[in-house]
């Protein structure tokens, strides 16, 4: 039996597309000679995972991601579904962990299972899901720290900044009153040169004079370093024996007129010469009372004749 040349063209392209299929189906993970079972993960957000990425356990490769459906009355979840290897078993409390291969971010499912299967999974059932923070969220969560350390120094420098700012335009103003005292300075030295060198040449006279006075004041001092070596060289102690003496007699004085001796201690002690004087003077008084007011009984002035009247009046009196 015989094929035409279009049949065998068009038998060929049949087996070279059912090849490419399988081939490129192979490549994504797809065995078509061995079963596969077939579970489901719900995710709020995927970050760009697609069909016929890996589903992988402990790095190893054990099915893909077959479909991806997006359920908006479900709070706009997106449901995944995962073809995984028949002789896989899976646990109930197996997670479908959403990771990020490599650099260049590719997105992954990576399935932790337990050691121990206690409750395994049928075909069909719901995986336990979780997203693993990628490469990039890492590196931003640990650097977010140092970040926001940089930015509290940033502004603590840009506060000292500000501050060098202001101390700036004080030492600036400082400088420019220092330059207008100098000048001031500067201009007064000039303006009193003479004055200066004047007191200059007074002051070096002065101290030549100082100088010619020391030179006049040392035998002086000499003088009065051999005067206070003479005193020195006195009697002292006679001198001081004999004023212990006198002492010791104007004590013994002192002593007898509290005692009442002699004529001043009796005074001293004795009131009776207070009460004479006092009687004195109260009699005296007395006597210029009566003077003063009867002047007559003591002095006698005869004017024309008229005494003898007088005295007759007083004696009639």
């Amino acid at each position: 039996m015989r094929f035409n040349k279009e049949f065998k063209i068009g038998l060929f392209s049949v087996v070279a597309i059912s090849l490419l299929y399988l081939g490129f189906n192979f490549l994504k993970g797809i065995d078509f000679f061995s079963t596969t079972n077939k579970y489901y993960v719900v995710y709020e957000n995927i970050g760009g995972l697609q069909v016929s990425n890996s589903v992988i356990i402990n790095g190893l490769s054990v099915g893909r991601v077959s479909d991806i459906t997006f359920i908006q009355n479900k709070r706009n979840s997106i449901i995944v579904e995962l073809d995984i290897n028949g002789k896989i078993i899976l646990d109930d409390s197996t997670s479908a962990i959403l990771i990020s291969e490599g650099f260049l971010g590719g997105k992954a499912i990576e399935l932790r299972v337990p050691e121990n299967i206690t409750s395994p999974l049928i075909d069909g059932d719901t995986l336990k899901s979780e997203v693993a923070m990628g490469l990039l969220e890492s590196l931003t969560n640990q650097t977010q720290p140092v970040a926001d350390n940089i930015g509290a120094l940033i502004q603590s420098v840009t506060k000292v900044l500000e501050s060098f700012d202001t101390t700036e335009l004080l030492l600036r103003q400082a400088i420019i009153k220092i330059n207008e005292n100098l000048d001031q300075t500067s201009l007064l030295m000039k303006e009193n040169r003479k004055s200066i060198q004047e007191s200059l040449k007074s002051i070096s006279g002065l101290s030549k004079n100082l100088d010619e006075a020391s030179s006049e004041l040392k035998p002086l001092l000499s003088g009065a370093n051999v005067f206070v070596d003479s005193l020195n060289n006195l009697q002292l102690a006679s001198s001081l024996n004999t004023m212990t003496a006198t002492l010791d007699n104007l004590n013994q004085i002192l002593l007898n007129l509290n005692e009442g001796q002699g004529t001043i201690g009796k005074m001293l002690v004795d009131d009776s010469l207070y009460v004479y004087l006092t009687k004195t003077a109260e009699d005296l008084d007395k006597l210029f009372i009566d003077l003063r007011e009867n002047p007559g009984r003591y002095v006698r002035v005869s004017v024309f004749g008229k005494k003898e009247k007088y005295d007759k009046k007083e004696k009639d009196e």
